[in-house]
Parts: structure tokens; C-alpha cells; sequence
């Protein structure tokens, strides 16, 4: 008779902690590169095509913009004052990263940090595209 009375209570509250789960916002998300990829013209100037890879870009409370960008031949991001604090992350392909009045060759494993107020450009180099991870605190509301 325990044993009944212990899986009835257990049954009993199944319901209310479905209840309480549809209260609590997701606690992650995982996104595959073919599911976000979007081919478009590099941005700050245009400079050749390129793919954008916004992984999390739906998730409205997110606190950090993690983003992957594949630079076509030629292509480039172009210069353009940070409102925040980034990172470059090089994945693969060879460039230029160019920070104020400071240029440097880029190649995969290779990763930048840049402050608020810094003027940026990256540029591919080389036949193969130049892939970058990009991060950085959302825009204040």
C-alpha cells in the first residue's frame, strides 16, 4: 500500500511540473551551419560576397553575438568604428586585419581582440575564403 500511495504522488505531480517547466525560458540552443547560412555582400561598404552564419540571432535575451562569416575571394569586411569590445577568431583561409593605423596578416588559429572605438576592416587573402568567428556583447537597449 506504500509503495501505491508513493507512485500515486509521483504521478500526481507530473502535471504540475509541466506546468512549471513551460515557465522557464530555454536554457540553449544549438543551430547547424546549413540551417543559418546566408549568402550576402560583406558588410561596412560591401566589398565582394560573402556567407553569414547568425547562429543565435532569434534568441532575444542573449547576452553575447557569436557569429561566423566565410569571406570569398577578394572580399572584405570593411573599416568601421566598434561600439564594443570584439573578437576575431580565424578558422581557416588567410587576410589582413587592419586595427586603427595597424595592419597584420591573419591565418587560422589565429585570434584579435578589439577594444570600443577601434576602427576595423579584415580582408581575404589567397585562393581559399577566409572564415571568422565573431563575438560581442548585444547592443544596449
Amino acid at each position: 500500500m506504500l509503495l501505491l500511495t508513493a507512485i500515486g504522488c509521483a504521478r500526481s505531480s507530473e502535471p504540475q511540473a509541466a506546468e512549471a517547466s513551460r515557465h522557464v525560458r530555454n536554457r540553449f540552443f544549438v543551430r547547424e551551419d546549413a540551417a543559418v547560412a546566408k549568402v550576402e555582400p560583406a558588410p561596412h561598404g560591401n566589398l565582394g560576397d560573402s556567407t553569414a552564419y547568425r547562429y543565435f540571432d532569434d534568441v532575444t535575451d542573449a547576452r553575447v553575438i557569436f557569429r561566423k562569416r566565410a569571406l570569398y575571394k577578394g572580399s572584405g569586411i570593411g573599416m568601421h568604428v566598434l561600439e564594443h569590445d570584439e573578437v576575431y577568431y580565424v578558422v581557416s583561409g588567410r587576410g589582413r586585419l587592419r586595427v586603427d593605423d595597424r595592419e597584420v596578416a591573419v591565418g587560422p588559429n589565429t585570434a584579435a581582440f578589439m577594444h570600443e572605438g577601434a576602427d576595423v576592416g579584415i580582408w581575404q587573402e589567397g585562393d581559399d575564403e577566409l572564415v571568422v568567428i565573431v563575438a560581442y556583447p548585444p547592443a544596449q537597449q
